[in-house]
């Protein structure tokens, strides 16, 4: 019997119980669906938590830093060191200092960063106007709003292309070398001491606060609620800054961060990683897929028991159809394909049936969550997320779950005498 027509003679025997066929694999669909639909959340919420707390350009980057060390610098040195590592593609450093920010009579204390212009994006700096600094060259740099709102804009974007003064505090770095610092740099040192109200320069007392002054122009404004502000890392190194805060570590893929985090670990630095953020989020939404799936499986068991059921049923009522069969030539084992064939039509039909169910019933609550989103001003998300790989395995578990229904119908049917079944009413 040939493979077309076993599948034909099966497909047949289902259009003959419409009913039955239909609330069966009905069942398999509802089964299969809501493991589809319970998976595919579990794998949604991971891909969209996973994207807000970090960035893709992240995902590779170790940040390196002194930690609790009053010894360790990171320096130019230091730098070297980490570049020399195997499959390190690049290496960037940022440097924060406290700093005033100052346009016309206004100032406002504001947080500083230096930082390379290439590494902006693994920073997570985006800004909402303007653009970001483009080169290490530029004297500009990139505000927060609260820092336009605090040094009187109207709007925000109203100080993209003015010029603000940016008093940079600079390390302490002790009476002799505070004084040689200053007649290279033409830096300005304020005594906070001053009882008066007053201040006083005093370059010779270890109380003095020594800043930096560096005319920038504001190029992109960064929706943030603090009062920062992002400069080229030049503009630091000019003023005599010579250790880092940070240096981040860029490697060619995420394979090779535990080689290089202990690499770095081993010379006495602090190393962390977004990714073991991202390994703790993936180990709590594997534990979340696998019991969405077990659900879903449970579900899918007790299809199966109906379809198993219809089978069993099914061969009760063609008894004397397998012995006429038989009488005309039919093999135990055309007979037992042919049953086997149709708890596989069933699964498949339900399995496909599921797929559609699954994933229409997942865009329909994905549509419905956007619409009220939109209405509240919110972003559009996509909660549901299927995965090849997942898909393969929905595929794999239909034809094992079909396979397993119908082994006892069809070695049943297969058995059956041709006789017996003949005089069978």
């Amino acid at each position: 019997m040939k493979f077309g027509y076993t599948i034909y003679l099966a497909a047949s025997s289902l259009r003959m119980r419409k009913l039955r066929s239909f609330l069966t694999i009905g069942g398999m669909a509802i089964g299969i669906g809501a493991i589809v639909f319970l998976v595919s959340l579990g794998f949604g919420l991971q891909a969209l938590i996973v994207n807000r707390v970090t960035n893709v350009a992240a995902i590779t980057v170790l940040d390196v830093s002194v930690g609790e060390s009053t010894i360790l610098k990171i320096n130019e040195e230091s730098l070297k060191s980490f570049r020399a590592l195997p499959n390190v593609i690049s290496v960037s450093s940022s440097i924060s200092q406290s700093g005033q920010a100052v346009k016309g009579e206004t100032a406002t204390d504001i947080g500083l960063y230096g930082v390379q212009a290439q590494f902006l994006n693994i920073e997570g700096v985006v800004t909402n106007f303007g653009t970001a600094y483009t080169t290490d060259d530029e004297k500009s740099a990139i505000i927060s709003t609260t820092s336009a709102e605090l040094l009187g804009a109207k709007a925000p974007q109203d100080l993209i292309g003015q010029t603000v003064t940016m008093k940079i505090v600079l390390p302490d770095t002790g009476p002799v070398e505070q004084e040689r610092s200053l007649v290279n740099t033409n830096a300005s040192t304020t005594n906070t001491n001053s009882t008066n109200g007053n201040s006083n320069t005093n370059s010779n007392t270890s109380s003095s606060i020594k800043t930096k002054d560096v005319e920038v122009k504001v190029v992109g404004i960064l929706p943030s609620d603090n009062s920062i502000a992002y400069m080229p890392l030049k503009i630091f190194t000019d003023a005599g800054i010579t250790n880092f805060n940070l240096a981040r570590v860029k490697l060619d893929t995420r394979d090779h961060l535990a080689a290089a985090r202990s690499a770095i670990e081993a010379e006495g630095f602090q190393v962390d990683s977004v990714a073991d953020t991202v390994g703790q989020i993936d180990r709590i939404f594997l534990i979340f897929q696998i019991v969405m799936f077990i659900f879903g499986l449970i579900a899918m068991l007790i299809a199966s028991l109906g379809a198993f059921n219809t089978l069993t049923v099914s061969l009760l009522e063609r008894t004397r159809e397998v012995g006429i069969m038989k009488s005309l030539g039919t093999t135990s084992r055309h007979i037992y394909i042919l049953f086997l064939s149709e708890a596989l039509l069933i699964g498949v039909l339900g399995g496909i049936s599921g797929l559609f169910v699954g994933v229409g019933f997942g865009e329909l609550v994905n549509f419905i969550i956007n619409r009220f989103a939109a209405r509240l001003g919110g972003q559009p998300v996509d909660l549901f997320t299927i995965p090849p790989i997942f898909l393969a395995i929905i595929a794999g578990v239909i034809i094992i779950v079909g396979l397993i229904t119908g082994l006892y119908p069809a070695r049943r049917a297969a058995k059956i005498n041709a006789l017996d079944a003949l005089r069978y009413e």
